[in-house]
């Protein structure tokens, strides 16, 4: 595996380990108790989405590369933790759109076919959590009906 490759890869898996919603994963958001339901599909998306991290490190020790650097969480997601979820689930959904069409142009530069496929299973995942992060996001902008 060329650098540049190397590089992308290492920058791939820092971020998506480091992303907002595996962020929330220990934010504890505020929920009502109809919302439990809600919480456990994010929970869902937050492991599916550290999977994905965990195959890309496999991938990188499999070629004798050591894994990134992960460093800490941005500073902006500090004044995250502990809001409601309606207040959360528009955030993720910009955020999985936001990184979803840069890995789309990163895949690109990509010359190694294994590790193209694996970003591809990333996006193939993050698409699937934009749209039901979406989903979610648009039935708790609802009013409740009393």
């Amino acid at each position: 595996m060329d650098d540049r490759s190397y590089s992308l890869l290492e920058d791939i898996a820092r971020r998506e380990n480091r992303s907002l919603l595996q962020y929330v994963r220990d934010a504890y958001p505020w929920i009502t108790p109809d919302e439990r339901e809600v919480l456990a599909q994010v929970r869902v998306m937050i492991e599916e989405e550290q999977q994905g991290v965990g195959d890309l490190v496999r991938f990188l020790y499999s070629h004798h590369r050591p894994p990134p650097y992960l460093g800490s969480y941005p500073t902006s997601f500090t004044s995250l933790s502990f809001v409601s979820l309606d207040h959360l689930l528009p955030l993720l959904a910009s955020h999985e759109r936001q990184e979803l069409a840069r890995l789309q142009r990163e895949v690109e530069l990509l010359t190694d076919p294994e590790a193209k496929a694996l970003v591809e299973k990333i996006m193939a995942n993050k698409r699937r959590h934009l749209e039901a992060l979406q989903s979610l996001a648009a039935a708790h902008s609802q009013p409740a009906v009393a």
